[in-house]
């Protein structure tokens, strides 16, 4: 008799995600997060110290043609606006019919691109570095202190269209990893090609320096890994989930395994 309560009891432990869930949720922010953000610190200011000879390398009038230079100005317009009110259209369109997949992907992706600009206006406000043509291609070390938030010639670091690019894509390859994890392979390269893209033009056009792009890389891409995990790890059940999405399913990971529970929420 024993034995089968000590065997009901772990079997209540293993499924119920109550008590499980919250003891075992992780913390949002690690030290590793602190780690990274300072490898790509140093690893942008080591990339500055190539950024003329890489600009006068693509300014060269040997490597620019008039086809060239209309793909940069397409790419260009993948931006944050574009990119958070694309994902929300979409999102509605998923609500609409119902596909609460869709939903919660394109909403995360839109959640990610706002998280990653708004990082990157935080930094570049303050900062003041000058965009490439300022300075004719010359001096990567044109500061202007706190004139990025007046002067647009001076938000070059980082690269905000290359941040809200990166964290839609992040969010885009991290929900298929979870949902289809065999088409991950498939999704991410494609995901993070697209989202190079952007900053790439923006090179080609004198607007920003590798270093920037390097810089927005990264905080595009710690933007959407966070969101992706405080909206399924940390805090799946938050009002703005509930609000937005409706009815989504939570994976719950206990002791080193998951399980998968659903719940049902209406707003």
């Amino acid at each position: 008799m024993k034995s089968k309560v000590a065997g009901l009891v772990l079997l209540l432990g293993w499924a119920s995600p109550g008590g499980a869930q919250s003891a075992t949720r992780p913390p949002l922010f690690t030290k590793s997060d602190a780690i990274w953000s300072a490898a790509f610190l140093a690893g942008s200011i080591a990339l500055s110290t190539a950024d003329v000879r890489i600009m006068q390398s693509l300014s060269d009038s040997t490597h620019r043609s008039a086809s060239r230079d209309k793909l940069a100005r397409n790419f260009a317009r993948i931006q944050e606006g574009t990119l958070t009110f694309g994902n929300l259209g979409l999102w509605g369109i998923a609500r609409l019919t119902k596909l609460n997949g869709m939903a919660d992907v394109t909403f995360h992706a839109a959640e990610a691109v706002v998280v990653g600009s708004l990082a990157s206006q935080v930094i570049r406000g303050p900062l003041g570095r000058s965009r490439p043509d300022v300075t004719g291609f010359k001096d990567q070390y044109d500061f202007k202190p706190f004139g990025g938030f007046s002067d647009f010639n001076y938000r070059a670091f980082p690269s905000i269209h290359t941040a809200s690019a990166f964290a839609a894509a992040t969010v885009y390859a991290l929900e298929t990893k979870k949902r289809a994890p065999r088409a991950t392979w498939i999704v991410a390269p494609i995901a993070y090609a697209i989202a190079a893209g952007p900053g790439v033009s923006r090179m080609y056009t004198g607007k920003h320096w590798a270093s920037d792009i390097l810089a927005g890389a990264f905080i595009g891409t710690l933007a959407g890994a966070k969101v992706i995990k405080y909206n399924h790890d940390v805090k799946p059940d938050n009002r703005v989930n509930r609000f937005f999405l409706g009815a989504k399913n939570v994976q719950v990971g206990l002791g080193g395994s998951s399980a998968s529970a659903t719940y049902s929420r209406t707003f």
